[in-house]
């Protein structure tokens, strides 16, 4: 079974050491869809990143992967809606490239898989300058956040959710509305959590996300709740959201969807449509 390499949280303090450290590499954390992808001749195979069989693939991102000049390999990549973003390379030809260190690996992504249409090898930022402008860059672009790699390192599948490497997401906090109630089932569990809404120009309610209660929390509609999140989508929902604290300061009408920072990869999409 084909297992991905996973990431850990990073804090402020484990960013800023690797920031000047040259042994590791900066890259931007795409929003798509974790898939490894192997080849094997003119089949083309799927997997999350559990190792199970993934939803399959774009055509368009099927054709390329067959129209590599290279008969058998497997790679991982970020599925964003027709592209693969590759970061990493587990196998290429007859050679294994897991036990090789991050260096060779994402030197040969960027030798064997640049200039293909739908195929994109990820860029690294190196010095500390570069990450710096990378982080500001991605930051003013509403990414998503950054992953921090090792380049002494070979690749190293999840083992007992041991994970190497770090991510860095960048949160975002809006004030939203209590709606109302809601249950749903966790682990087979039944867990309290309330739906949250955000007014529009028109002053119509717009359910944004449902949000898990804390037991520090009682809740009730119309109250006004600090929330966390990590982005916003194009239909102004928002993304992995927590709710830090209720607000007693703030008046629901103030609690407006222009609070909600879209994601680049969905603002990308709008200005294609």
């Amino acid at each position: 079974m084909i297992k991905a390499e996973l990431l850990q949280d990073a804090s402020d303090a484990i960013i800023k050491r690797l920031t000047f450290d040259s042994g590791w590499v900066f890259q931007e954390k795409h929003n798509g869809d974790r898939r490894l992808i192997e080849r094997q001749g003119s089949v083309v195979r799927d997997y999350n990143r559990n190792g199970e069989p993934g939803k399959g693939l774009p055509s368009s991102v099927r054709a390329a992967v067959l129209a590599h000049p290279m008969y058998r390999f497997i790679i991982d990549v970020e599925l964003v809606r027709d592209k693969i973003y590759i970061f990493d390379l587990l196998y290429y030809g007859d050679d294994a490239f897991v036990s090789q260190p991050y260096s060779y690996r994402e030197a040969t992504v960027h030798a064997q898989f640049s200039g293909f249409d739908h195929i994109i090898p990820v860029k690294s930022a190196r010095t500390p300058e570069e990450k710096v402008v990378l982080i500001k860059h991605l930051k003013d672009a509403n990414a998503e956040g950054f992953v921090a790699k090792e380049l002494r390192a070979p690749y190293r599948p999840a083992d007992n959710n041991r994970r190497y490497n770090y991510r860095y997401k960048f949160w975002k906090i809006l004030d939203a509305v209590v709606i109302g109630d809601s249950t749903k089932r966790v682990e087979g569990k039944l867990r309290d959590s309330v739906r949250l809404g955000c007014f529009d120009a028109n002053g119509r309610l717009k359910d944004i996300c449902g949000s898990t209660k804390k037991s520090a929390f009682v809740l009730n509609p119309g109250d006004v709740i600090e929330l966390k999140y990590l982005y916003g989508t194009g239909t102004l929902d928002v993304v992995q959201p927590t709710i830090l604290r209720k607000r007693t300061d703030k008046a629901p009408a103030l609690c407006t969807l222009d609070q909600i920072i879209v994601n680049k990869n969905w603002k990308l999409a709008e200005n294609k449509t």
